[in-house]
């Protein structure tokens, strides 16, 4: 066996750790930041945050249904480097209104895509959010089932409780029961009210009631202080004061009484009755989230030919190159009130590896506290989070604040430390930043240990109107002097259907004074500047630091009922670096050659009900040329919703390149996946497959066969 032959050999083996985690899904960024419910005008509007730029491309299907696939494209930025991870999932915020439902990501590597879960079928429509990282579902409220008997015209009162000695109650219980007998007093009153007809003093009464500490009385308080307002002809209250109570008690005898109520209100309209004014919340603790753990175990054989003066030699080997236990935990705890609305948010990944080769990790994603002033318009969060705009490139460490409304006029602040960092000690930064209307200014100074690691201002706009938005950045960095990034993205309706568009230059990697490090034998900006000035260590990062331009389109109409056709347009060209370098601490690194002009289109076509109703079918078609490489790839999948209360996804990739050198790379990879849940609260699923790699060059050919599998448990609370 040549030593040539077993260097590529060896090199083939240590990519397969890599390889694994595209495979499975395996990566080390989690793509969700956080999902969040607004009750507006036109439904509750579901806000998923994720934590990095997202360009939306289209969903499936159009208006309603199980299951939704939102599909998008991940944006360049800072962060863009690091693989996003599949299979991870975030479950909505509880709601009387809406039906719950989870949010998981899919095929981060292939064609990324969001999986929207409901527990029944929903209506609901899907727009970009107002900045460039955000998706909003707008889901129409449950029709809930209205009797058609009679309504009581007084409100029928609890007896009150027999009172314990008083000797033998501590001072909580004590004041527990004098609230209750307080809020008894009232409903007497209000009821009194109410039989006399003076419907006015019945508000009043009821109002009282509900400011008490939530008590016996506080849910019959909350159905009948509507009722009073409809009485007295205060018909936008009233709605107000029953949708309030479908959210806070959305079961038993009293919610079809108030759905009975609130129908005869809307009858006759066709959007959510609501209006501008404050709406008046009971006070209360809200805790859910999910647990959630998950195996992955990947097997390869490879099997490597090469030609050595005219004698062929083959080099066969297998093994075990993924075998690990991820467990995730998230949890959020809401306190909201008439106020406030607080919270606090943890999510943690913990990584089990069980190969000799690979370390275990545990990464804390999110670990935040958060106080929100509804009245005097301030936010104050606490801890590790994502990045929100302001020039903050990644999730971090610190603390952000706001006060004002964006509306009119918001600041904003925020101080911290880059959590996500490759070399050396943690970026710290400091930002101001100033929102009116659809405008954002904002200013950032980062700093590496001593050293200036960047220092820019920049620009957001936002536009959101229907069908059309649009989102532009500009980001400047005064310490480079250069142009950082500049992007303008948006969609807009067209042709029947919907066109979205994406401009957008930029450094890549983004300026930074650590970009220096890049090929250097150290890792510590110090370690250079003992050799060299801080305007040759900026010029190294700027040698180092290559240019993007990238610009899209792409267009969805709708075919008939059930299919909906889609396509994209991408054109990427990437500059190249001069040499630079001189010493061996420095790193010596040859000029690097522009990619050229990258150039790929996709056809997309998706349908529903072909096999069975709530189906789903996808097929794609990607063609793409570039300098180096010529390719095309094809894409098969469907989603399956069976009476047993199983769930079926399988999905076909297949693909096929030819480099500048006459070599070709195929690529095909069957999967199936399989999931059930149990009693809304329990979720099961698995998955395998096979992917068979194929490389044929002039001197070398490699056969790859590759299986793996996965298999989790998923508690929602």
């Amino acid at each position: 066996m040549s030593i040539k032959l077993a260097s590529g050999m060896k090199r083939l083996i240590s990519s397969l750790p890599l390889l694994a985690g595209m495979s499975c899904g395996i990566a080390t960024a989690q793509p969700l930041d956080d999902v969040s419910l607004e009750f507006q005008n036109q439904g509750v509007v579901a806000t998923i945050r994720l934590t990095g730029p997202v360009q939306y491309l289209r969903h499936f299907p159009e208006s309603h249904g199980k299951t939704l696939e939102i599909y998008y494209d991940r944006v360049q930025g800072a962060t863009s480097t690091e693989p996003w991870v599949d299979d991870e999932v975030r479950k909505s915020p509880p709601s009387g209104l809406i039906p719950s439902f989870t949010v998981t990501t899919r095929d981060q590597q292939t064609k990324p895509k969001l999986v929207i879960e409901f527990a029944r079928e929903a209506e609901y429509s899907v727009t970009p959010g107002k900045d460039n990282r955000s998706l909003l579902i707008t889901i129409r409220p449950e029709k809930r089932p209205v009797s058609t008997g009679p309504l009581p015209f007084l409100p029928t009162i609890k007896p009150e409780p027999t009172p314990a000695p008083a000797g033998t109650l501590t001072a909580e219980a004590a004041a527990i029961a004098e609230t209750s007998k307080q809020a008894r007093d009232l409903m007497v009153q209000g009821r009194d009210a109410l039989a006399a007809k003076n419907n006015e003093a019945a508000v009043d009464a009821f109002n009282k009631l509900l400011l008490l500490p939530p008590n016996d009385y506080t849910q019959d308080g909350q159905e009948w202080i509507g009722v009073a307002r409809e009485r007295a002809m205060q018909i936008d209250k009233a709605r107000i004061e029953y949708e309030l109570y479908l959210r806070l008690y959305p079961e038993g005898e009293g919610a079809a009484h108030v759905a009975q109520r609130l129908a005869g209100l809307t009858k006759g309209t066709g959007e959510v009755a609501t209006t501008s004014e404050e709406k008046k919340r009971a006070a209360r603790l809200i805790s859910y989230g999910s647990v959630s753990s998950r195996y992955y175990f990947g097997k390869s054989k490879i099997n490597s030919t090469q030609t050595f003066n005219n004698a062929p030699e083959t080099l066969s080997t297998s093994l075990t190159d993924q075998s690990m236990l991820i467990t995730s935990v998230d949890a959020s705890e809401r306190y909201v009130s008439d106020e406030y609305d607080n919270r606090f948010v943890f999510r943690d990944v913990n990584t089990r590896n069980f190969l000799a080769n690979q370390r275990s990790l545990n990464r804390v994603n999110a670990a935040y506290g958060e106080m929100k002033n509804r009245k005097q318009d301030y936010m104050l969060r606490m801890g590790r989070q994502s990045a929100t705009g302001g020039g903050v490139l990644g999730r971090f460490d610190g603390v952000f604040g706001s006060y004002g409304d964006a509306q009119n006029l918001r600041v904003n602040g925020v101080v911290g430390s880059l959590a996500d960092y490759s070399q050396g000690s943690e970026p710290q930064f400091t930002g101001a930043s100033v929102d009116k209307g659809a405008f954002s200014l904002y200013g950032i100074n980062q700093t590496f240990g001593s050293t200036t690691d960047r220092r820019a201002v920049g620009t957001e706009w936002r536009y959101f109107e229907d069908k059309k938005t649009a989102y532009a950045l500009l980001d400047y960095d005064t310490y480079f002097k250069k142009m950082n990034a500049a992007q303008l993205m948006g969609t807009v309706g067209a042709l029947g259907g919907t066109m979205n568009f994406m401009v957008d230059h930029r450094k890549t990697p983004s300026l930074s004074i650590r970009n220096a490090l890049n090929g250097a034998s150290t890792s510590t900006l110090n370690a250079l500047l003992q050799t060299m000035s801080v305007s040759s260590l900026r010029e190294l990062a700027l040698a180092r630091t290559a240019t993007s331009n990238m610009g899209q389109i792409g267009i969805t109409v709708p075919l008939r009922e059930k299919w909906q056709a889609g396509g994209d347009f991408r054109l990427t060209n990437t500059s190249g670096m001069p040499a630079s370098g001189t010493t061996a601490l420095e790193g010596i690194l040859p000029a690097t050659p522009s990619r050229g002009t990258e150039k790929s289109v996709t056809g997309q076509l998706i349908g529903s009900g072909l096999y069975k109703e709530g189906d789903i079918w996808s097929g794609s078609i990607t063609l793409s040329t570039s300098s180096t490489v010529n390719g095309h790839s094809i894409y098969l999948y469907n989603h399956t919703m069976h009476k047993n209360g199983w769930t079926m996804d399988t999905s076909l990739q297949f693909y096929r390149s030819k480099d500048q050198f006459g070599g070709t790379t195929t690529r095909t990879s069957p999967m199936v996946r399989g999931a059930y849940r149990i009693k809304e609260q329990f979720y099961f699923d698995i998955d395998g497959g096979i992917e068979l790699n194929k490389f044929n060059g002039t001197l070398q050919t490699t056969k790859t066969t590759r299986y793996f599998l996965s298999g989790g448990l998923r508690w929602d609370f």
